[in-house]
């Protein structure tokens, strides 16, 4: 385990000041995606149309429920200091992602089809689903005494190591088809492959060596991403 690793995983967290950080820069983020969607004429004279305040509505509604869940998340499940990382990277990379379904959305003329708003809502609040629940089940666990210094390898993590990733992928392709834009499909297939290629293999390096009593066993028995695949 490298010390870049260790100091990142096991750093203690002393107050909320990043945590504060963090959802100052959230709040900045919604603030333009809001008025980009919702305020007539704010990037473009006359967009988005009348017809299409449906989808921008929706689009709105997703990008409020995530940026809460991603403080939650920040502020209350995650045990452990947030990295610099989690401050530059990642608001830039939730700025980009938001800015490419709004920006792209707005040119739309047409209203949303019922079946589009249907599947995208659905995997919408699937991928929030596997992503929350399954933190929420590990964090439980974790508070229990008996279970300190044991890795979690139950509820929906017994379908996946990284249940929670893959619940991010599903959600952001809901959340692209909701924008109308093929093109909008980079996100999720983005998403997918940095976690596949980059993060899943750094942090198991890490989790491999913090549970080596319980993860040989765990690794066998359940696929690090996709459930039953890879």
């Amino acid at each position: 385990m490298t010390d870049a690793q260790q100091s990142f995983r096991t750093a203690e967290r002393f107050s909320m000041a990043r945590a504060n950080l963090f959802a100052l820069l959230c709040a900045l983020i919604l603030a333009a995606y809001t008025l980009v969607l919702l305020r007539p004429g704010a990037v473009w004279a006359g967009l988005p149309a009348a017809a299409a305040a449906s989808r921008a509505r929706l689009l709105f509604a997703f990008g409020i429920i995530y940026l809460l869940r991603v403080n939650v998340m920040a502020r209350w499940l995650l045990p452990r200091e947030l990295a610099q990382e989690e401050l530059t990277v990642v608001p830039l990379w939730i700025l980009s992602i938001l800015a490419s379904y709004s920006l792209g959305a707005i040119r739309l003329t047409e209203e949303m089809d019922a079946p589009v708003m249907g599947v995208s809502t659905l995997l919408y609040v699937l991928g929030s689903w596997l992503n929350s629940w399954s933190e929420l089940q590990r964090k439980w666990w974790k508070a229990l005494p008996e279970n300190k210094g044991r890795c979690y390898t139950r509820g929906l993590f017994s379908l996946s190591r990284n249940i929670n990733y893959l619940g991010d992928c599903v959600l952001f392709a809901g959340w692209a088809g909701a924008s109308g834009c093929w093109w909008n499909a980079w996100v999720p297939i983005v998403m997918a492959a940095s976690f596949h290629f980059y993060h899943i293999p750094e942090k198991e390096t890490y989790l491999s060596k913090r549970y080596e009593a319980d993860w040989p066993a765990y690794q066998r028995r359940v696929k690090s991403f996709v459930p039953f695949i890879c």
